[in-house]
């Protein structure tokens, strides 16, 4: 079996076009050295065994990397079908033909994109879950403070409250009447600002920062809806929701970077939102639930939050959703759990 070849020396760029032999397990080439004062060529053997034959590369030359570091390049495909069997052959044989054919490119391309889209809407929660679990609340208090300070100073959305030292102190002990009665409050720190770029809002933030906007306060008809929107909040701060939140996207985000190969590319970070949107509306419900048993509880009205909740969909009608209604399932939907009878209390709530 003969072919043709381009040998390159390893020394000098320059090819000299060889007929190469394959017998007795050896590549066998003649090769004229352009130095030398003599015309007659010198006889190369390389045994086959000692050669590196690089793998197809679709219909590229095929690159054979000689043992004293020269090298033959050849258009000749199928160079396997003449060597002595080995078993790396079948498995580089298989790759070439994966690679040189459009039907399994298409179905190893349905693959990736169907197990990325798993790896996405069910294996990223569930790692940001474990991720926040095992995050130090010293490290989710620091990151709830950095993330509040720069809302005040940096990004200027807040300014300070205007609310009277007696209406704050009436919703804050409000609030902690609700977690006594619960006994299932976690960790918070009540915040009051004045936001007239948010509007009405409320929202927790890493490491229990819960934020309140006077907006939102002047829209409430009393301290029932403030309570019962802090609550739905307190089910936030409770199953770490803003914390995993930030880690999905975060890792979602990654992700699709590494697939698209292309950080600043729109369909990589537009996948990233929608699926981080996706995300909030699961904790939503979350909180949800927690509010709603929260409120049962401490005998307050679960209509309150229902009410609240409409209101501020309709005052924020084709503008800037706040929290509270973005990111979630159908307002109507989530609010019917809220408009059941109440429960009986053993201690209403004034």
């Amino acid at each position: 079996m003969q072919f043709d070849a381009d040998y390159f020396d390893g020394i000098s760029p320059r090819a000299q076009r060889v007929l190469v032999s394959i017998t007795d397990n050896a590549f066998t080439f003649n090769v004229t050295m352009a130095s030398s004062d003599s015309a007659s060529p010198t006889s190369h053997i390389f045994f086959i065994k000692d050669c590196h034959i690089q793998a197809k590369l679709g219909r590229g030359r095929r690159l054979i990397d000689l043992p004293d570091s020269s090298r033959l390049e050849t258009d000749f495909q199928d160079i396997e079908q003449h060597l002595p069997r080995k078993s790396a052959h079948l498995f580089w044989r298989t790759i070439h033909y994966a690679e040189s054919h459009l039907l399994v490119i298409i179905i190893a391309l349905i693959g990736i994109v169907l197990s990325s889209l798993l790896l996405l809407k069910y294996g990223v929660p569930v790692a940001a879950k474990f991720a926040a679990l095992a995050t130090p609340p010293s490290i989710e208090k620091d990151l709830g403070k950095q993330t509040l300070a720069a809302l005040d100073h940096q990004l200027g959305y807040f300014t300070p409250s205007e609310l009277s030292d007696a209406k704050k102190a009436a919703i804050e002990s409000a609030l902690k009447d609700l977690c006594l009665k619960t006994g299932d409050c976690p960790d918070y720190q009540l915040n009051f600002r004045k936001s007239p770029t948010i509007g009405a809002n409320a929202f927790a933030l890493p490491g229990g920062y819960l934020i309140m906007t006077d907006e939102l306060v002047a829209l409430a008809k009393d301290n029932n809806e403030i309570i019962a929107v802090l609550a739905h909040e307190l089910g936030h701060v409770k199953g770490r929701h803003a914390l995993r939140q930030t880690l999905q996207g975060t890792i979602s985000g990654i992700i699709v970077i590494a697939i698209t190969g292309d950080v600043s590319s729109i369909a990589a970070g537009l996948p990233a939102l929608m699926l981080n949107m996706s995300y909030s509306r699961d904790l939503e419900v979350d909180a949800d639930h927690y509010a709603l048993t929260s409120l049962r509880a401490a005998c307050i009205p679960t209509q309150s939050f229902a009410s609240l909740l409409l209101k501020l969909e309709k005052s924020h009608g084709g503008t800037t959703a706040p929290e509270m209604i973005s990111s979630h399932p159908n307002t109507k939907e989530r609010v019917m759990p809220f408009l059941s009878k109440q429960h009986q209390c053993e201690h209403p709530h004034s």
